[in-house]
């Protein structure tokens, strides 16, 4: 299976890739944290795969939020360390 390609974002936007990453970093264990993302199969298959390089993070509700924007919803868990 090929990893999705990362959707692009325009000028002086943060990458998607370190939304990510800044979203693990910033959430305590336990707190939860949304990310709302535009509703293309592109931009939700790309963040549900990108979701997964981070074991912390499990996905508790995934949903279009309004129409135009999709939600997903993830709790920091436990270090496994």
């Amino acid at each position: 299976m090929t990893e999705p390609r990362e959707p692009t974002c325009s000028d002086g936007m943060v990458p998607h890739r370190d939304r990510v990453k800044n979203i693990e970093a910033l959430l305590r264990e336990g707190q939860v944290g949304g990310i709302c993302i535009d509703d293309t199969q592109e931009h939700r298959d790309w963040y549900l795969h990108e979701l997964n390089k981070y074991p912390r993070l499990s996905v508790e509700f995934q949903g279009v939020l309004s129409p135009g924007i999709y939600m997903i919803k993830v709790r920091k868990g436990p270090s496994h360390n």
